[in-house]
């Protein structure tokens, strides 16, 4: 099972709290490190790369609410789940290799506001060899 978390705000208690678990349940310190994919300060920072390169700041809907509306005219987004499937119509294969392209320059350190691990799985999700799956399993049973 891989494990999709916002970081939030600082100092990143829940977010922290959730790999600190993921280790404890796995006994294994960097457990979390395998399964965690981050987005800081959240998953719509990944999503909007499908559209454009700008970076958000904050988590807060209130203010990438002009953005999300910017490229998938859906109004006033709070996280409904109405609303994040019609942002979902808006993905294409076209603009999903630009998120790929994207994601690829974000950094990779989780306290980093714009930053997201998610390109390392992106190679392992596409592809063909799902020995990874075995590699993320054979870490964790250490």
């Amino acid at each position: 099972m891989l494990v999709f978390c916002d970081t939030e705000k600082k100092p990143y208690e829940q977010y922290e709290d959730i790999k600190r678990k993921i280790n404890e349940f796995h006994g294994v310190d960097n457990a979390s490190d395998e399964v965690v994919i981050f987005g800081n300060p959240c998953t719509m920072q990944i999503i909007s790369k499908h559209w454009t390169s700008k970076i958000l700041k904050t988590p807060a809907k209130a203010v990438n609410a002009g953005l999300i509306k910017e490229y998938t005219k859906v109004d006033n987004y709070k996280g409904r789940a109405d609303q994040i499937n019609r942002i979902m119509e808006y993905i294409t294969k076209e603009n999903y290799l630009e998120m790929r392209k994207r994601v690829n320059e974000l950094l990779l350190h989780d306290s980093i506001v714009g930053s997201t691990n998610f390109k390392r799985f992106i190679d392992f999700l596409e592809g063909e060899d799902v020995r990874w799956i075995e590699n993320i399993n054979n870490k964790l049973e250490m």
